[in-house]
């Protein structure tokens, strides 16, 4: 009876368009069919645009005052360099950047969107959210302004609620920004973490099927609050201070009075098995093969966790956007940012697959698959293109 019962409600939960996975590798498994005609199918992409302050903080510059070297943190992760917000920089501008670059980049005016949706691992106040200050400071309507949490994966939160959202009726175009200022959550002193972080920030504007831009074939979110400990913040007091040879940025206020905590070689085992599964659900789901997928833009946190998925997907590297040798592992903001540097370059072809997926802590993970279409991108780089 318990047997029966299970079979009808799986059947129910698939006639309003979700899918249930049980026999997943991470346990059981729900995703949103966000095919034409299902939650939130036929939405569109609109625009895109990013934002990175202009200090370059290089891997010399971290041996400056740290005992690391350019070469230990080039073989195990990748990254060269990263930027970092100047004490004249906040959450608020690094939004308002990205957020003004995607809306001209799209042609739509700040009074055309209705709702903003925002994400952010370090935030700067508990409250009022960023999205409340942010709908102020472009003027926007008065619409829905929250603040999501899913870490790195918040990006793909953020356009799955937006999708939601447009297709309930509630609103016709959604600003979703991701920032992060991950330079005021780390422990300076600390190699195995103050390496990996940079700042910068995204935001996606999201329409309806009428609309121009790319089209959300398919999406999926998780998590897995039994990782919860593997990454995660712990309360710091007091604030740094700046010490001799120690540069300026050593010493900002920190994020809510916490750092970030990490076990990496969990991290690792956990991104690698992720990144490789809900690229293949998500190929399912939108009825073709992995090999049909064009481009993968992932959550940048790590070169050799690339690299191992890859492997893993027998996909050639460079069917993976990355950008994390230049700017670090920028939490939420990582997809965006990444995205908008490889479409700007010319990467990105109408009619290409283009699978974003994301990974973090909670333990989190997000996916959202593309069909690339005419639609505006815009980086906002004082240094210029890379």
């Amino acid at each position: 009876m318990e047997r029966l019962r299970h079979g009808r409600e799986v059947g129910r939960l698939r006639n309003l368009g979700v899918v249930v996975n049980l026999e997943g590798p991470m346990g059981p498994v729900w995703r949103a069919n966000s095919t034409p005609g299902g939650p939130g199918g036929g939405c569109r992409v609109m625009g895109l645009g990013s934002a990175l302050p202009s200090t370059r903080v290089t891997n010399a510059d971290l041996e400056g005052f740290l005992d690391t070297s350019d070469e230990w943190i080039v073989s195990r992760t990748g990254i060269r360099e990263r930027r970092v917000a100047g004490p004249e920089e906040n959450l608020l501008s690094l939004a308002a950047r990205s957020a003004r670059a995607c809306l001209a980049a799209a042609s739509v005016s700040p009074q055309e969107v209705d709702t903003i949706i925002c994400s952010s691992s370090s935030p700067d106040e508990t409250f009022p959210s960023l999205a409340c200050r942010l709908q102020a400071e472009l003027g926007c309507p008065l619409g829905p302004a929250f603040d999501i949490q899913a870490a790195c994966s918040g990006a793909i939160y953020g356009l799955a609620m937006a999708q939601s959202l447009i297709q309930s009726g509630m609103s016709r175009r959604v600003l979703v920004v991701a920032a992060e200022i991950f330079s005021r959550l780390v422990d300076w002193s600390d190699r195995s973490t103050a390496v990996l972080f940079g700042d910068g920030a995204g935001a996606f504007l999201v329409g309806g099927p009428a609309d121009p831009g790319s089209e959300i074939l398919a999406l999926e979110l998780g998590a897995d609050g039994r990782g919860a400990a593997a990454l995660g913040t712990q309360a710091v007091s007091p604030d740094p201070q700046s010490l001799p040879g120690m540069p300026d940025y050593t010493s900002s206020q920190r994020s809510l009075g916490r750092v970030v905590t990490m076990n990496g070689r969990e991290v690792f085992r956990f991104s690698t098995r992720i990144l490789e599964q809900v690229v293949a659900r998500l190929a399912q789901s939108a009825g073709m093969t992995t090999s049909e997928i064009t481009l993968v833009v992932p959550h940048q946190a790590n070169s050799r966790i690339l690299a191992t998925a890859a492997g893993r997907l027998n996909y050639p590297i460079e069917r993976f956007v990355s950008n994390v040798e230049r700017t670090g592992n920028t939490s939420s903001a990582s997809i965006p940012l990444a995205l908008a540097e490889g479409a700007a370059g010319g990467l990105c072809h109408d009619g290409d697959m283009v699978c974003l997926v994301a990974f973090g802590a909670g333990l989190t993970w997000g996916g959202l698959l593309l069909r690339w279409g005419s639609m505006g991108v815009a980086v906002d780089d004082p240094r210029g293109p890379a």
